[in-house]
């Protein structure tokens, strides 16, 4: 019997050990530099890196917390101060550009000096339904909070721990800093749409367009914003790649995209269901039958004047995808020359 309780008390005394899962990063989709060494830091910590927000993300109970380690060579830039009720510092979000997890009386953020680490702690239950679904996916680190070291690669850790301090989930990745800015730089954006929208997963019917604008950020080389930017029709005799359509800036800025006289900065690369056909993507045209082209793209007036609500956004390109004509997930890719490339999901039945 002794033996017995014995054993019983050890089986009652084991913790569990922490689920261990590998943590992607990226620069954020809203600036050019925030990988590049000696510009401030604004990276995203991916933890469910399926973006698809039919797939659930995780929830938070009262008192739980997540806690992003960086290595000591990030250094706290002091002279920005950690707000813990707002998301200046730190924001979680649902997977998607402008897709926030709503902060007020649900999470607040801390830093750990004695860690180097920054903690979002749970005020109340944050579940993954309602509001607040598809759940936590993504931690944005932005702010100017730190400053990146010299170029390298660096580990990070984000941990998931319960109230009393028990870690549930360990994501374990690293941060890679580069030496400077790229030649050119794109990134998904839904500024365009009303705050919490989501232009990537949409579903169309077949043979007709997507109920939102897609959105991509552009800018060139030491981050200038590629403005003047539309889609014209591919090349595949110049440009094979680009199987979807051109990025053509109009240079002469005669409102019209000419690739033989304008400069192509990039293109778009198609894929479709077997034996679809009909699938486009365009620049939408204004009022004047003119494209769009990027800069002239209005920042959704949802979001604050001082944030540009309501005014043209530099650098903003976007596209109106019209599905094929088979049902199926259609997957655009968007790049630049010289950088790197987006892709966006559309389904169609």
């Amino acid at each position: 019997m002794l033996v017995a309780v014995a054993f019983l008390a050890a089986a009652c005394s084991t913790v569990p050990a922490p689920v261990r899962q590998d943590l992607m990063t990226a620069p954020s989709p809203i600036s050019f530099d925030g990988n590049a060494a000696g510009q401030a830091t604004d990276e995203v910590f991916v933890l469910v890196p399926d973006a698809d927000p039919n797939k659930a993300g995780f929830a938070m109970r009262t008192g739980e917390s997540l806690r992003l380690v960086l290595p000591v060579a990030f250094k706290r830039n002091t002279s920005v101060a950690v707000v813990p009720d707002m998301d200046t510092n730190l924001v979680l979000t649902k997977g998607w550009a402008q897709g926030s997890v709503r902060l007020a009386e649900q999470y607040r953020v801390g830093f750990d000096e004695s860690k180097n680490a920054m903690v979002v702690t749970a005020l109340k239950d944050i579940s993954n339904e309602g509001t607040n679904a598809p759940g936590i996916k993504v931690i944005h680190l932005r702010g100017r909070t730190f400053n990146n070291p010299i170029p390298g690669d660096y580990p990070v850790t984000v941990t998931h721990a319960s109230a009393d301090g028990k870690a549930l989930t360990v994501w374990q990745g690293g941060l890679k800093v580069l030496d400077g800015t790229p030649a050119a730089r794109l990134a998904p954006t839904n500024f365009h749409l009303s705050p919490g929208t989501n232009a990537d997963y949409q579903m169309a019917a077949v043979a007709q367009p997507t109920p939102h604008l897609l959105g991509v950020l552009l800018w060139g080389a030491q981050g200038a914003v590629l403005n003047g930017v539309g889609i014209a029709p591919r090349d595949l005799t110049r440009f094979p790649r680009y199987t979807g359509g051109l990025l053509v800036q109009d240079t002469n800025q005669d409102k019209r995209l000419d690739p033989a006289t304008d400069k192509v900065v990039g293109g778009i690369i198609g894929a479709a269901p077997e034996g679809a056909v009909g699938q486009a993507a365009t620049s939408p045209m204004g009022a004047d039958g003119r494209p769009v082209l990027s800069g002239d793209v209005l920042r959704n007036d949802g979001f604050p004047a001082a944030a540009g609500g309501g005014k043209p956004n530099p650098g903003l390109l976007a596209i109106q995808f019209k599905a094929g004509d088979k049902p199926g997930v259609y997957r655009p890719t968007v790049e630049l020359i010289g950088g790197n490339s987006v892709q966006f999901t559309i389904r169609a039945k």
